[in-house]
């Protein structure tokens, strides 16, 4: 049997979609989730799939993730049996990754732990003091896992030392998150619109840049290309965004739900979301299955997915001159790489990255 140690369910819909997908597969399998907030208990529960929580995290502890574990692992120990558990798998390197190795310290249970967002991007920035133990969890896991071909090359080449990346490198693995099968629906466009209907899907922060990326449209504009942004989200910019707006921009609101997302993919060409940092990126693989062409942070998680041009093009963070031009390059061979973004994105559906899921934990 599999522990899933997921700090995350509550927030996010891609746990209960990867772990549904993984009971699909036949995987026995329970998830425990450490908990910071009793509102969260019993959230984005999968269906069919033994799911165990416990308030084990206070906002006091912060960083201290020793914290975290030293109350985690009697939780742990008292819910779920451990002489079932064969594999554990850490869904963040920090908080579960640190109740992973101590539960690999005391039984033995070799684990898998996956890096995401706030491990590589956030944690590991600010919290030099933490960096002793990431690679001690890196070193002790049987097998590390990143969404992206980007975040595996960061983490190699700057987190490590020459002794650590040799042990830690041939353990790596890359494996996307996946996508609901309800999005793969969607078809080839004919051709884009004139302007340009140039869509922004995201949090409107810091982050995630939306006023790059409402500068990027205007900026295209003014050099020939007659572009018009299409914007959903909220966030601290968000007032900034819409008094930035030209005439014929807009912004829709908060798009809540796959059917109203779908809805805003229907009404764009392009889906440009430069933001500064990036694990996966879902925006991106939902616009490909709507067929519509995406522009992503050079560097970040969805870079290398694809090869460059394919389904788009990467574009320079803050560079909302390259990103204006990359506007006009994407428009070329529209209909095909429309096509081919709806055809591709079908390798990313949940059945299918389940099997990776597999075919790893098999592997161990």
């Amino acid at each position: 049997m599999i522990l899933h140690i997921c700090c995350n369910l509550a927030g996010s819909t891609v746990f209960p979609q990867m772990f549904e997908a993984l009971r699909d597969e036949g995987l026995e399998q329970i998830v425990f989730v450490p908990e910071k907030r009793k509102r969260d208990m019993g959230k984005n529960q999968p269906e069919g799939v033994e799911t165990l929580s416990a308030l084990t995290v206070r906002r006091s502890d912060a960083v201290f993730f020793s914290r975290k574990a030293k109350r985690t692992v009697p939780a742990i120990e008292e819910a779920v049996d451990m002489s079932r558990v064969n594999l554990m798998h850490a869904h963040t390197l920090f908080t579960d990754g640190s109740i992973a190795l101590a539960l690999h310290q005391k039984y033995d249970i070799p684990f898998i732990v996956t890096l995401r967002y706030s491990d590589i991007e956030a944690i590991w920035k600010y919290e030099p003091h933490l960096h002793g133990m990431a690679r001690e969890i890196l070193r002790a896991a049987q097998r590390v896992v990143f969404l992206s071909g980007a975040a595996r090359d960061k983490v190699l080449g700057k987190w490590l030392r020459s002794r650590d990346r040799a042990l830690v490198e041939p353990k790596t693995a890359v494996i996307p998150n996946g996508i609901a099968p309800e999005w793969l629906d969607g078809t080839a466009r004919g051709g884009c619109e004139h302007p340009l209907r140039v869509g922004f899907a995201g949090k409107m922060t810091k982050r995630k840049r939306p006023l790059d990326a409402l500068e990027a449209v205007h900026r295209a504009t003014e050099t020939g290309m007659p572009c018009v942004l299409r914007a959903v989200g909220e966030g601290k910019l968000m007032n900034d965004l819409v008094a930035g707006l030209h005439e014929g921009d807009a912004y829709l609101g908060v798009a809540g739900g796959m059917d109203a997302m779908k809805r805003f993919y229907a009404g764009v060409d392009v889906l440009l979301v430069p933001s500064s940092a990036e694990t996966f990126g879902m925006v991106y693989l939902e616009a490909m299955s709507q067929g519509v062409p995406v522009l992503y942070t050079r560097g970040q998680g969805f870079d290398g997915q694809f090869d460059e041009g394919k389904v788009g093009y990467s574009v320079v963070c803050g560079d909302t001159k390259q990103q204006a031009q990359m506007l006009q390059e994407i428009v070329k061979d529209y209909a095909q790489r429309s096509g081919r973004c709806a055809e591709l994105a079908k390798g990313y559906a949940w059945p299918i990255i389940a099997k990776k899921w597999m075919e790893l934990y098999e592997m161990k």
